[in-house]
């Protein structure tokens, strides 16, 4: 999610769900319904209507279809006008053929409005090959004006057609209100755990209780909807059906037969059984017909939380990837703080923006959810408050037809055409109820990733060296590199700078290129690059001249000027001191002449604004050792605790919402509080750091989306979009976000070992690799991380990021010799601040008592390097491969800073006594 004029072209063993291979769509028609009007571009007459408005070289008619000759980054060209019927909400078909994929826009407007981003519409192109492309537009009505900003930077264009058809929509019914169920004898019921199902004699006439209160009722009134000869019809199941309710063992399973008006007898059965797991109900669903029937509106399952009992108010509610909410009367779903528009409708939402299939609420230190599985015939539907039904509460439910992201408006419950139901078969469905303790929703995402098996990790196809090759290249051939300067990202507007961490990865990458088998030819470019990179910087900015995400402080470590860095870190500190308030809070402040991105927040700040600040002062203090820096981080992480059981949310307000939730949040609150435990020791800050990496998963899709290559692991970057407006990031993965994250994980999976942190971390390591361009495609962007990815169609976007912040995690992925490590030395006496060592490479073998610390350094550079000792009160006594080591040049005593700088090579076995 990178701010840049690029921005045009991406603006943009528990129970399962399983669809049986028994409905088609029935109103899909074979042809395209007849044109109400349009553009054939193989007609001169209408290609003469569009002009070239911006780097389009030139335009002109073919009998293929208009030809654009693409000459920049930001093309687009305005046509002439339409004349389309007042009200009547269209479908644009549009058939062409681009030499460069990417993402390709139309705006439209009508009575004489200006082109705005809201207008529009974006799709994804692939290169070299004809695309139909399907899209909803809402009525425009006559003079309908438009502008076409067609895929990529360069070659040509061909649009054949541009064609509007009318796009049906079936009005939703009078929902009849909903009313308590009826729990009278005879009854019946299940329990696991603190999770208890009560039943009487109606189709969704349950409860679900927890400890004792009820969190949730079924729907006694569900309608279920079809279409007949071309009208939509309605059957009301709670007065139609009869219902017969019987337990066998810890088997409940409730049937309801009803005849419809067109005489076709259906059957739903709701059969709930306990599970190994506490706290979990299997539910199956089983429907069939004994006609054929096109089905509008089928209710498998619907739960409506705090419905006679704790009511429209909550705790948190999760819906992951489309919603995240907090107890704040202003968190509503389908909110417009975090998106305008058209995308704020997300009660139905299609079923590739969902990251987790889990929907949960919780109140009053108790939650009640639903777990299934995707699936294209099932679509999940989620209001809170309850909107929809009136129940005064809140709606968690399991409908069909499914959501693809064309076939419905995604705040509509009735698609725009029907699937068939054929006769004699059974569509079935199956889910877990879920239901226990907690004080926010982490608990029930807790019990998704203990109780369902986490995807396999994804196929990059590249092994370890040609991962190092895919790496060689993005330093050495991209973009990003300018003679001997480094850009963030390109294209855009990224300068290129002065970059030590290229530097420092490319001498990695050397290494590993030097080792039998490799190419040592290879091996020596990089070290060219590197020294050429590393010469153009200050060596007093080794640890700040980067350009990568994720940052650790190694220049200086490996190439010197330690003291000049660390005291570089520690003003750094003492600035940052200056953003806090006193409250201890870092207030949103807005840009002169820039958007204001806190006016849809119900706060002046948000734990991630706070929490990045923080955790950068934790970073310098531990640098430099310095013990009135610590505790003022510390101080500083504690002001953080108010924040405990609420949403991650406001930690990219260069471009999004304040208020939107955010994974970047959550890494930089999962980081900072794990340094903090590491610093104090307070199991507090751990407990805290354990809530914050879970805050991290309704981000990360758990499971694949589309059922193709990249997706799994992948992760969007926040709930809502850029601007409000555009690009809406649900279900566009940003995965440098998630990078941030995962090496956050990484860390932590230190002291929580229970949870499968590391999976998940190279789960989303795994799919970065995978959205990286490849060799041989685009030696511009090779080996360069792109800035989204398109699920659907599986393409890359624009900006295409330097390799640094994948590198990171990719060396733990492939367990490779890690480039920087630290540790916490807590119980050294002598110290007036925990002792922290910091080394280019990884520190194991680790031992510790009052007033020694023992430890070995796995350096990787095949060089010279230091080792860097902060926090110490007095001299020590080092010993090094068992020699005593005068504290004299090359190794550097600073009494008054109060650190020790070694200088060492190899693997080095390091002993530290307290004098």
């Amino acid at each position: 999610m990178l701010r840049r004029k690029v921005f045009r072209k991406i603006k943009r063993a528990g129970c399962i769900v399983s669809l049986l291979a028994c409905i088609s769509r029935a109103s899909m028609p074979s042809a395209h319904a007849q044109a109400l009007a349009g553009f054939d571009f193989t007609k001169t007459a209408d290609a003469a209507q569009w002009r070239p408005e911006h780097d389009i070289t030139r335009v002109g008619a073919t009998p293929e279809g208009l030809r654009i000759e693409i000459g920049g980054s930001d093309p687009y060209m305005a046509g002439g006008t339409r004349d389309l019927p007042a009200g009547q909400p269209l479908w644009m078909r549009m058939r062409l053929r681009s030499d460069q994929g990417g993402m390709a826009q139309l705006f439209y407007t009508a009575n004489a409005k200006g082109i705005t981003e809201s207008n529009s519409i974006r799709f994804h192109v692939r290169a070299g090959a004809w695309a139909d492309i399907k899209a909803p537009l809402p009525a425009l009505g006559p003079a309908a004006r438009f502008r076409f900003d067609p895929p990529g930077s360069g070659g040509v264009c061909l649009v054949q057609s541009l064609m509007f058809e009318a796009r049906t929509i079936t009005p939703s019914p009078d929902w009849p209100p909903t009313t308590p169920p009826r729990l009278n004898p005879p009854l019946f019921g299940l329990s696991s755990g603190d999770l208890q199902l009560i039943h009487g004699p109606q189709l969704g006439g349950f409860k679900l209780v927890v400890q004792g209160e009820t969190m949730a009722v079924g729907h006694t009134h569900p309608l279920l909807g079809y279409s007949k000869d071309g009208r939509a019809r309605w059957l009301d199941l709670g007065k139609a059906a009869a219902v017969t309710t019987d337990k066998v063992g810890p088997v409940l399973t409730v049937t309801a037969i009803a005849v419809d008006e067109d005489g076709a007898r259906w059957e739903i059965a709701q059969t709930f059984s306990d599970t190994p797991a506490p706290g979990a109900l299997g539910v199956r669903i089983q429907v069939k017909v004994d006609q054929d029937r096109d089905v509008l509106f089928l209710p498998l399952l619907i739960l409506l939380p705090g419905a006679g009992s704790f009511g429209e108010s909550k705790g948190q509610a999760v819906f992951p990837g489309v919603e995240y909410l907090d107890k704040n009367k202003s968190e509503v779903s389908s909110s417009v703080a975090d998106i305008a528009g058209a995308g704020s409708h997300r009660k139905i939402p299609d079923a590739a923006k969902i990251t987790v299939p889990l929907m949960a609420i919780q109140a009053h230190d108790r939650y009640v959810g639903i777990i299934w599985q995707p699936n294209e015939r099932a679509a999940a539907f989620f209001d809170s408050p309850d909107r929809t039904f009136g129940g005064g509460g809140h709606v968690m439910a399991l409908i069909s037809p499914g959501s693809d992201g064309l076939n419905r408006e995604e705040s509509s419950l009735i698609p725009y055409e029907t699937e068939r139901l054929v006769s004699g078969m059974t569509l079935e469905a199956r889910g877990v109820l879920i239901g226990g303790k907690g004080g926010s929703i982490q608990p029930a995402l807790q019990q998704y990733v203990r109780g369902m098996p986490l995807p396999p990790l994804p196929e990059s196809g590249l092994s370890f060296g040609n991962y190092l090759r895919l790496a060689t290249a993005a330093w050495l051939d991209s973009k990003v590199r300018e003679g001997d300067l480094y850009r963030h990202a390109w294209p855009g507007s990224f300068k290129p700078r002065p970059a030590a961490d290229a530097a420092v990865w490319m001498q990695w990458l050397a290494r590993h290129a030097s080792a039998p088998g490799m190419d040592t030819k290879l091996s020596q470019r990089l070290l060219e690059a590197s020294k050429a990179a590393l010469a153009r910087v200050d060596p007093a900015r080794y640890n700040t001249a980067q350009i990568g995400h994720i940052r650790y402080p190694v220049a200086s470590l490996l190439y010197g000027s330690v003291a000049e860095n660390v005291e570089r870190a520690r003003q750094e500190a003492k600035s940052l001191l200056t953003r806090f308030e006193p409250d201890g809070s870092v207030l949103y402040r807005k840009t002169v002449g820039g958007l204001d991105y806190g006016k849809t927040h119900y706060a002046p700040d948000s734990n991630g604004l706070t929490g990045q600040v923080v955790l950068s002062l934790l970073r310098a203090a531990s640098l430099c050792g310095d013990k009135d820096l610590i505790a003022e981080g510390i101080k500083r992480l504690h002001g953080l605790d108010r924040f405990m059981n609420t949403v991650p949310r406001g930690a990219q307000t260069w471009e999004v919402p304040l208020h939107t939730p955010d994974i970047l949040a959550a890494a930089y609150l999962l980081r900072a509080y794990t340094l903090g435990y590491e610093l104090t020791g307070d199991e507090a800050l751990m407990e805290h750091a354990r809530y914050w990496a879970w805050t991290g998963i309704p981000f990360v899709y758990l499971v694949n989306p589309t059922n193709q290559p990249v997706g799994p692991y992948s992760t969007i970057a926040v709930v809502g979009a850029t601007q409000w407006v555009a690009p809406n990031w649900m279900g566009l993965p940003v995965q440098w976000c998630g990078l941030v994250y995962a090496d956050a994980l990484y860390w932590f999976q230190r002291y929580d070992p229970g949870v499968p942190w590391k999976k998940i971390a190279d789960g989303i390591t795994a799919s970065g690799l995978q959205q990286a361009w490849p060799l041989g495609k685009d030696p511009d962007r090779v080996g360069l991380l792109s800035d989204s990815f398109a699920l659907r169609s599986q393409m890359r976007n624009d900006a295409a990021i330097n390799p640094a912040t994948l590198l990171v995690c990719a060396q733990r992925l492939y367990n490779r010799p890690a480039v920087y490590d630290y540790r916490v030395f807590r119980a050294f006496e002598g110290s007036f601040a925990p002792l922290i060592v910091h080394a280019p490479g990884e520190i194991v073998e680790v031992g510790q008592k009052a007033g020694k610390v023992v430890f070995k350094v796995n350096g990787w550079s095949g060089q010279p390097y230091r080792i860097l000792l902060a926090g110490m009160k007095s001299a020590p006594r080092i010993v090094i491969d068992g020699k005593v080591t005068p504290l004299t040049v090359p190794h550097a005593w600073l009494e008054m800073e109060g650190y020790l700088v070694l200088q060492v090579q190899g693997q080095p076995m390091i002993e530290v006594y307290a004098r």
